[in-house]
């Protein structure tokens, strides 16, 4: 893991169940590079993804959304 830890908010289009919720924090949970998942239960269409750039990249991230079935895009990412 390199010394950079990058960070992007996900906007989730749906919303989304407690459960639902938890497992598409835990799939980009369990991908490599990614530091920490989470999100704030007022703002349940935003994600928040700690990672390092070096092992993944936001794009991915955002893969891994719509692998889940879910539509989103990321914010404040270049």
């Amino acid at each position: 893991m390199s010394a950079t830890i990058s960070d992007i908010t996900v906007h989730i289009d749906e919303t989304l169940s407690d459960r639902e919720l938890g497992n598409l924090e835990q799939a980009i949970r369990s991908d490599e590079g990614v530091v920490s998942v989470g999100h704030n239960d007022k703002g349940r269409h935003f994600v928040v993804v700690l990672y390092d750039p070096e092992e993944i990249r936001g794009k991915d991230i955002l893969g891994r959304v719509t692998e889940q079935g879910f539509h989103g895009e990321l914010i404040g990412f270049l």
